[in-house]
Order: structure tokens, then C-alpha cells, then sequence
């Protein structure tokens, strides 16, 4: 069995990230027993992306420092993937709320070719990969109606566009940029459209990350679920 298993979840803004990763923490941490939750690791924003948005905002931000950054993230994981070698049963858990991929766009300093060596580092470790996809419109209700009122949309974004319809046009093309570098990954990745409730992905994605019943050759492991359709509003 596999001591250590790691999930990156990457896809654009407003397709469901933070909530399929609460739904899988409440869920690995409700199926163990009393006093047996093992090492369990969330990377959220925060962490991964939160520390380039200062530089990234007063434009200072070069690929030397986002590299660093991202070699002190790759560097913990790989320390964390050694540390419990020595099981034989499953004793590290980690999610990992967006990384190499999305410093490809946001702040969108480096390129593929400077992050490349971090994916197969990733990959030599055994750590997955989820791209969550969405629709248009989906991207539209979730990630821009929500939050107009928000910090997000009042500042942030502003730098994607004047207007909402700019903004969100902007996430729907850096979907498709993520997309094909998702593609050229090395890391064993699934690919999940999710346009309705999160429960109809959760189990799937459950599976890919703990129990590895997902196993494909090199070169083959890019995995495509079918578009959800949404149910009915009643």
C-alpha cells in the first residue's frame, strides 16, 4: 500500500476547487477510526499562491522568487513523501489547492519551461492531479455573481478586465490555457467536468486520491469524465 498520497486540484476561478477540496477533507477525516487520522496536509491558497500576491501587485514579482517559492512548497512535499517510507500502510495525506499551473497564468511570470523539473519532481513522488473544468456559464454563476460585492471582484480581478462580462471572459480563456498545460503534465492527473452539485464528483475524485484504483502507463494517464448535466430546478 502507498504511505503517502497527494492530490493537486488545479483548474480557473469559479469552478468548484475549495469546495471539492472541504467535501474530500471532511470526508477522509469521518472515515477514520478514533485517534487514527494520520498526517493530513492542506495547502490551501493561501500558501500556495497568497505569498506571490504582494509582489504580484506592485509588479515586482520575478521568476527567480516564484521559483524559489515553488521549490519550498515541492521541497516540504518531498520531505514529507520520505518521511514515511517506512509504512507499509497509508500515513500521509495531502491536498494541494492549485500550484505549478496556475503560476503559469496568475501571476503568470513563468512559463511551462520553468516549472516543468517541479512536475516531474511532483510526479516521481506519486502525487495526482485533478483539472476541474467547468462551463461558461458555470464559471459565470459561481465565480463572478457570487462574489460581486467581494474583494475578489472590487480588486483583484480588476486587473482581468473593466467589467464583469470582461473578467469572466478572462477565467474562460485561462481555463483553456490551463487545459493544455494539464495536458503536458507527467503527473498521474484526471480530468473532472463539474457544472452540478459537487457530491457527483466527490466520490470519483475520493477514490483517485486515496485508493489509487486509477492506475495508467506512461504517456496514458490523462483521464476524462463526461460533462455532468445539471438536474432539473424544481
Amino acid at each position: 500500500m502507498v504511505a503517502f498520497k497527494a492530490l493537486l486540484v488545479e483548474g480557473t476561478s469559479g469552478v468548484g476547487k475549495s469546495t471539492l477540496i472541504d467535501a474530500l477533507i471532511r470526508r477522509h477525516v469521518s472515515s477514520c477510526q478514533p485517534r487514527k487520522v494520520r498526517t493530513l496536509v492542506h495547502l490551501a491558497q493561501s500558501h500556495t499562491y497568497g505569498p506571490l500576491a504582494v509582489p504580484e501587485n506592485n509588479r515586482t514579482l520575478t521568476v527567480d522568487a516564484n521559483l524559489r517559492h515553488l521549490e519550498r512548497i515541492v521541497g516540504t512535499l518531498e520531505w514529507l513523501h520520505a518521511s514515511v517510507q517506512e509504512h507499509t500502510r497509508s500515513w500521509c495525506f495531502v491536498l494541494i489547492d492549485t500550484l505549478h499551473l496556475t503560476h503559469c497564468v496568475r501571476p503568470g511570470v513563468v512559463q511551462w519551461k520553468d516549472v516543468e523539473l517541479f512536475d516531474r519532481r511532483l510526479s516521481a513522488i506519486g502525487c495526482r492531479q485533478l483539472f476541474l473544468q467547468a462551463a461558461p456559464r458555470t464559471i459565470w454563476e459561481r465565480g463572478i455573481v457570487p462574489r460581486k460585492n467581494e474583494q475578489f471582484m472590487q480588486a483583484y480581478a480588476r486587473k482581468f478586465g473593466r467589467t464583469e462580462e470582461e473578467i469572466h471572459q478572462y477565467f474562460v480563456r485561462e481555463q483553456e490555457t490551463l487545459a493544455g498545460l494539464f495536458s503536458d503534465s507527467a503527473m498521474p492527473k484526471l480530468l473532472m467536468q463539474n457544472d452540478g452539485a459537487i457530491d457527483g464528483i466527490a466520490d470519483e475524485v475520493y477514490r483517485f486520491w486515496i485508493e489509487h484504483v486509477v492506475e495508467s502507463a506512461p504517456g496514458e494517464n490523462l483521464l476524462h469524465q463526461e460533462p455532468q448535466t445539471k438536474k432539473a430546478e424544481a
